[in-house]
């Protein structure tokens, strides 16, 4: 499960890292650095083995290009990032899965004063494999978040979120639409100079094209900073509460909530980073699922030029209620990847990704290979 998704983070975080080997320039610089510009495309060939995540399969070359454009303001109160751009790709066998997606996003941050917080607007269609519904599927993604933080007293402080998604899919007969609203209070306690302790309520409510809906609580406490040794990030755990608003065809669920984002600096050149989590979703199945999911990421500097990228990742998820139908799926895949900085302004990477979901549903059991060949440019 994951595996487009696994592929796609992967290739980005070797992009980034790439980007910071050698200096870049942006390609437009207003007000000293204040105002930048910058210009962004990538083009990728994939085989992929399994476009449509089931047991049918269906193997096919994909050909990728990438086009957008990154603007950057640092000037005043309020610090903006935005991205316009289109992914285009074409399919060698299944012409039927061709498309041209566009996307946005924009980002308003204040990192001075006594409140501090960011606000953030999305927005993309998109393309890819339903390990849920066990096909592809295409669907607009939109999505609205704000967090805001303030000290309350020296050793205090609060932070709070809202947020909104909607995630619309053109052809419904199979997968439902969904609306999230979410909000969540956090309140830090300064333990020691390097660490902080976390305690919080986090509510959200899920509704579906199908005319169900479901309410989300979850009471978790934690750390955030230096958990032990050179391990850093944020560990919390806690209780999760599902209650569906038609109580005659779906019953409450309760069971623990867990959400872990760590890294560890082993060397200078060797980085591992780990998460792990734990939580009741809605699948576009309108099927809730409960996922323990975890996964760990090696990245290994060669030199100034070259990163090296190893990773695995394991899930385990239980379908619930009737529409479940007591399904279970245990998904584990592994990546790496290989990324070349050829100078400022181009790079290569070439990546590979192999995955297996065991299901108790005999059409969701299957494999899936890919491997990818990039090459980007930014200025």
């Amino acid at each position: 499960m994951g595996l487009f998704r696994t592929l796609h983070a992967g290739i980005a975080v070797l992009l980034s890292l790439g980007v910071v080997a050698l200096p870049v320039r942006a390609l437009v610089s207003i007000d000293a650095g204040k105002n930048q510009l910058f210009i962004n495309s990538t083009a990728t060939v994939t085989y992929d083995s399994n476009l449509f995540a089931n047991s049918a399969g269906g193997g096919d070359y994909v050909y990728g290009l990438n086009l957008g454009a990154n603007y950057t303001r640092r000037a005043g109160l309020i610090g903006l990032d935005a991205s316009v751009g289109v992914a285009t790709s074409r399919f060698g066998k299944f012409h039927a899965e061709d498309f041209q997606n566009p996307s946005f996003t924009a980002a308003f941050a204040k990192q001075t004063g006594r409140t501090t917080g960011t606000l953030t607007l999305s927005a993309a269609r998109q393309s890819r494999a339903d390990s849920a519904a066990n096909l592809r599927n295409e669907s607009w993604f939109y999505q609205a978040e704000m967090n805001l933080k303030y000290p309350v007293i020296e050793r205090y402080s609060l932070s709070a979120n809202a947020g909104y998604s909607l995630r619309d899919y053109a052809d419904n007969t199979t997968v439902v639409d969904l609306a999230s609203y979410a909000f969540g209070l956090d309140l830090f306690y300064v333990y020691t100079t390097d660490r902080d302790l976390i305690a919080g309520y986090h509510f959200s409510e899920d509704k579906t094209s199908a005319n169900s809906k479901s309410f989300n609580h979850s009471f978790t406490a934690g750390l955030a900073g230096r958990l032990f040794g050179q391990l850093q990030g944020t560990l919390r755990a806690g209780y999760g509460l599902r209650v569906p608003h038609d109580r005659t065809t779906d019953a409450s669920y309760g069971s623990w909530t867990a959400n872990a984002s760590t890294a560890w600096k082993f060397t200078k050149r060797l980085n591992v980073t780990g998460q792990l989590s734990k939580d009741v979703s809605t699948t576009s199945t309108n099927t809730s699922v409960d996922t323990l999911s975890t996964a760990l990421d090696a990245q290994y500097i060669l030199n100034a030029r070259t990163i090296f990228d190893l990773g695995t990742s394991w899930s385990n998820s239980r379908f619930l209620g009737a529409l479940g139908g007591g399904r279970h799926d245990v998904a584990w895949s592994w990546n790496l990847a290989l990324s070349r900085t050829i100078n400022s302004h181009l790079k290569a990477s070439l990546s590979y990704v192999s995955s297996q979901n065991w299901s108790t549903v005999n059409f969701s059991d299957f494999s899936r290979r890919a491997a990818t060949m990039s090459l980007s440019s930014h200025f």
